[in-house]
């Protein structure tokens, strides 16, 4: 087979769009048909400096307003908590004097004679998670008519304990509220579930375009999608961000394991591309010289976590805090790179690579993936299989989901009626021989063509 790099831009280029979105409402940075490199800024959500608490302190202690200042026991500056005492009427009557309790976390930001009031910053050490509630149990009503009784819609910055939903306008008995469990911003409103969920986004996010390319389109507050020419080849599993770098082959074929003398100084700030096999020695001497990235055929999984110092859960990869990202095209154990795979990254060595090692294996799988951008390429396009259209017998295919994750093997059969599957949905199904001559039954959807 041919593989140079006229032949794979022919066989392989696609127009690859991506869409790069904020967690939560901010500000788009980048307009329509404006060119973007990867680490050009899509969208941010500028850091907020915390929410204002206004206290009546004046009136809650019965002193006039003036007097304010000589009843705080805190100054302009300090910092208070919740339910501490921040300031002690004059003492005087039955009772003694009064006191009031600060009703936040928070800083002292401003403290009027005039108007009476205090303003307290309410402050937060770390962004923290959103927070789901159901509204609709508070309020007694089914979630589909959770509508009719919210008062803050989405986008609306809330205050704990702050009433956001309310049920009843008659007599108090018959009236029912929720209240904000914590400050943040409302972010949805779920008319299925009768969940409110609150972010609390207190440092500066930024997405960046991840691709060399162009912006396709702008979703406002959101973010954009960019979209460019390219070649993107998908892997079994990986660990680790969103990277780029240029393709360094540092093996002569498939078969050859990357082993640690395969890795020199010349790997700095470059995508490692191996063939089968890496070692231990290799990854963490990758990770000493700096490159940014990984791709090869397999590694033990001891290793990965041994070499790298994650840990691998059944959840969703891809957001390890680690100084390299790898990419494992065929999985775990010892297997050769897929040959067109392999003289296919051969062919475009030297160019630049967007990588994401993000990976899951249930509930819509996802995979890593390696894209080659070719901003300026205004040829035609390769026609992409679809697998519900082009399955055949006959054909090599990959499955891409449990419990068969990453196995390849060989189409035999295409029942024509959709069957029952385990999770007893009924789905249409094809019948697929494993490399292990094992014969499988697997939803057409979790399958790939080779």
């Amino acid at each position: 087979m041919d593989y140079s790099l006229d032949s794979v831009v022919k066989t392989h280029i696609s127009l690859i769009k991506k869409s790069r979105l904020l967690p939560l409402p901010g500000e788009v940075l980048v307009e329509p048909g404006q060119e973007v490199s990867p680490t050009s800024h899509v969208a941010k959500i500028s850091l907020r400096p915390g929410i204002p608490w206004v206290v009546p302190v004046a009136r809650l202690l019965g002193v006039p307003d003036s007097e304010l200042s000589s009843c705080m026991l805190k100054k302009v500056g300090d910092s208070v908590k919740v339910k501490e005492v921040i300031a002690r009427g004059k003492a005087g009557g039955i009772y003694g004097a009064k006191e009031l309790e600060c009703p936040t976390d928070g800083v002292i930001e401003d403290i009027s004679d005039r108007s009476g009031r205090v303003v307290i910053r309410e402050l937060f050490g770390k962004e923290e998670p959103p927070v789901d509630f159901d509204v609709a149990f508070d309020l007694g009503c089914r979630p589909r008519d959770l509508e009719r009784f919210m008062l803050a819609k989405v986008g609306d910055e809330v205050k704990r304990g702050e009433i956001i939903a309310k049920k009843g306008d008659m007599a108090a008995y018959y009236t029912r509220t929720a209240k904000a469990p914590v400050s943040g911003v409302v972010t949805n409103v779920n008319y299925q579930t009768g969940f409110v969920t609150i972010a609390r986004p207190f440092k500066e996010v930024v997405v960046d375009a991840y691709l060399q390319g162009r912006v396709a389109s702008v979703i406002p507050q959101r973010g954009a999608v960019v979209e460019t020419p390219g070649i993107r080849l998908t892997g079994i599993f990986g660990v680790g961000k969103e990277r780029h770098g240029e393709l360094l082959i540092v093996v002569d074929g498939p078969g050859d394991d990357l082993t640690e003398d395969r890795i020199t100084p010349e790997c700095e700030g470059k995508i490692v591309v191996g063939g089968a096999m890496a070692t231990n020695q290799a990854l963490k001497k990758a990770i000493d010289v700096g490159a940014r990235g990984v791709i090869t055929g397999t590694a033990s999984y001891l290793n990965v976590v041994q070499s790298l110092g994650v840990k691998l859960g059944v959840g969703i990869t891809g957001q390890e805090d680690i100084d390299m990202t790898l990419i494992l095209m065929e999985g775990f154990g010892r297997l050769e790179m897929r040959a067109d795979v392999f003289y296919t990254l051969k062919a475009v060595q030297g160019r630049l690579a967007c990588i994401n090692g993000a990976t899951q294996i249930r509930a819509g799988a996802i995979r890593p993936e390696v894209i080659i951008p070719f901003p300026d390429y205004s040829g035609e396009f390769a026609v992409e299989r679809e697998v519900g259209e082009d399955l055949e017998p006959g054909l090599p295919v990959r499955i891409i989901n449990e419990p068969y994750f990453g196995a390849k093997g060989t189409v035999v059969e295409l029942p024509r009626q959709p069957e029952v599957i385990e999770s007893e949905a009924k789905v249409p199904v094809a019948v697929v021989e494993l490399q292990d001559g094992a014969r499988v039954l697997v939803p057409r959807a979790n399958i790939e063509l080779l």
